[in-house]
């Protein structure tokens, strides 16, 4: 008898349902063959190709579901909560939406794992239509939902037979079971269908893809042959070749190793050198400590520059007027040289023009010395006045510094009564007015004046009370050595009280002593009187009640004694 295949429909079946149905797959055209997932068993070609090896004929067992239920613990709440997760999960991953909503979102109020775990009607057709799109085109389904989804598992070849009244409604917790399984089942297709007719971006995988599927397709159609000496040939020559592609990934680590073992004393090396980063920072933070010298000395450079600019600009207009009187000095140098020319010089007038000449020119020395002597006492005086702005500006500080510790600077400050005392000064006025920003007579001189009163006033009202508290001072002080001297007194008379009431109480001890003597005196005498003459015991009664009468008298004395001398210790 020939052998069974795994599944109850061929990929031919299948592939006609779907090209009757116009699907392609959730991509549409598959790269390859279009086919999906044959129901009814699992595949061999999805996952890791190391599982091919273990196709052998001792381990040949049929994977189509068995019984109602296909051995499938559909009351088991671990299996209901996988299915959920993995139907949940590609929702998810492909966008479900339910009314133009995506869930999950912000606006739903439930999750898909709620929606899964109790859904409504619409919501299972919603879930429904959607899985079932997923093989072709959104007008495939024209009927009610409850009619076409049976029919749709039936055509893919789902193993259990879905009734109309296991999918409407669902709410029916004895019947959402079945219907969450076939749910997860068609997600497992699909799945399937996806990563089949993804095209690989990688040549190796593809090939070894390949491979894989032809030797699964040898295998099983020996299988089928019953040709078990061909399929343990096949799998020795994939064993074989399994082997020699373990040996080239073998060659290929160990190039790896070795390439990540000299990458690794490159980076230790690249470690070992300075930190390329902290020199940067270094440099940038030089950089711009070098940068705000700079700009200081740039702006430095630029006050010089408008002081000789100002300069300059002086000279050029000394130089015009000195100009001007060259120009006026010569045209009367030539109106002179003409006059000379056009008159008749003696040689009287020669000597005489030669005397005015060498006064003149004596003049014209004496003059130049004192322009020299005037243009010394000119930088001298300017020496001074930049003495003088300096030390201006120093005691300027220093009135700054003052005001701000006297609360006059700023303007609302406690004592500036809404008065600006802040000082400064312009080395570049021109005028008077233009060199201080305050009116020193006008505001400044008043207020602080003003202030200076007030203070002074203060201070005698301060003084005035000083005197009076040092007078109280000096009446306390007297009362305190009046006060000391009663207390100096007092503890004299305290000694005297004291050494009075040790000598009290040496008296009451050497007392007590005594009468504690005569006490045991007594009792010696009576007890040699009652053993003595045991006749005379009248006789002994009244000498001891005379005894204990003396004893008590001289109890209650002594105690007498002790009040007393305590009432003087207390009175002391």
């Amino acid at each position: 008898m020939r052998r069974q295949t795994l599944a109850n429909v061929t990929p031919l079946h299948v592939n006609k349902v779907l090209d009757k149905s116009g699907a392609a797959g959730p991509s549409g055209t598959c790269a390859k063959n279009g086919s999906v997932l044959r129901p009814g068993r699992q595949s061999l070609a999805v996952g890791s190709m190391a599982a091919a090896t273990s196709f052998s004929v001792q381990k040949r067992v049929s994977t189509k579901p068995g019984g109602a239920k296909g051995n499938r613990p559909l009351a088991s709440k671990e299996f209901e909560t996988t299915c959920i997760s993995n139907i949940s999960g590609y929702l998810s991953d492909h966008h479900f939406s339910i009314n133009g909503i995506v869930v999950p979102s912000k606006t739903s109020s439930k999750t898909l794992a709620q929606i899964l775990s109790s859904p409504t009607g619409k919501d299972f057709n919603a879930i429904a239509t959607f899985l079932l799109r997923q093989f072709g085109s959104s007008d495939m389904f024209q009927g009610k939902v409850e009619d076409e989804v049976p029919l749709f598992f039936k055509r893919l070849g789902y193993p259990i037979t879905l009734s109309k009244s296991a999918v409407y409604p669902v709410v029916v917790p004895h019947t959402w079971p079945a219907v969450l399984a076939a749910l997860s089942w068609l997600v497992d297709l699909l799945r399937y269908q996806e990563q089949a007719c993804t095209p690989s971006s990688n040549a190796l995988a593809d090939e070894k893809h390949a491979q894989g599927v032809a030797y699964l397709g040898d295998c099983y159609a020996a299988y089928m042959a019953h040709d078990d000496e061909e399929v343990s040939r096949l799998d020795q020559k994939h064993q074989a070749k399994l082997l020699a592609q373990q040996e080239r990934l073998d060659a290929s680590c160990e190039k790896l190793r070795q390439a990540n073992a000299e990458l690794l004393a490159e980076l230790e090396r690249l470690r070992a050198l300075p930190d390329p980063v902290e020199e940067a920072q270094q440099r940038r933070a030089e950089q711009v400590a070098d940068n705000e010298k700079f700009e200081s000395l740039i702006q430095q450079l630029q006050a010089q520059k408008e002081s000789y600019i100002q300069k300059v600009s002086g000279r050029k207009a000394d130089v015009k007027a000195r100009l001007a009187q060259v120009a006026a000095a010569e045209s009367e140098l030539e109106q002179l040289q003409q006059q000379v020319a056009s008159q008749t010089v003696t040689k009287a007038d020669v000597n005489r023009m030669v005397i005015d000449m060498s006064k003149h020119w004596d003049v014209f020395q004496s003059e130049e010395e004192r322009c020299e002597e005037m243009q010394l006492k000119v930088q001298e005086q300017e020496t001074q006045i930049v003495r003088g702005l300096t030390a201006l500006e120093s005691t300027v500080e220093r009135y700054n510094k003052l005001a701000h510790r006297l609360k006059l600077v700023p303007a609302t400050s406690k004592r500036a009564d809404g008065k600006n005392y802040e000082l400064r000064i312009n080395r570049d006025a021109s005028t008077q007015a233009e060199f201080s920003n305050l009116d020193l007579k006008g505001v400044i001189k008043p207020g602080l004046e003003s202030l200076h009163d007030n203070y002074r006033t203060r201070a005698s009202q301060l003084s005035q009370d000083l005197a009076s508290l040092r007078e109280q001072c000096v009446v306390r002080q007297e009362a305190n050595a009046e006060k000391e001297e009663e207390n100096a007194a007092l503890e004299a008379e305290i000694a005297k009280l004291e050494r009075q009431l040790q000598t009290a109480k040496d008296m009451r001890d050497d007392a007590c002593k005594q009468l504690a003597e005569q006490a045991h005196a007594i009792k010696t005498e009576i007890a040699e009187l009652s053993s003595a003459a045991s006749n005379r015991e009248e006789e002994v009664e009244q000498r001891v009640q005379v005894a204990k009468a003396q004893y008590e008298q001289a109890t209650r004395d002594a105690e007498a004694e002790i009040n007393r001398v305590m009432g003087d210790m207390k009175r002391a």
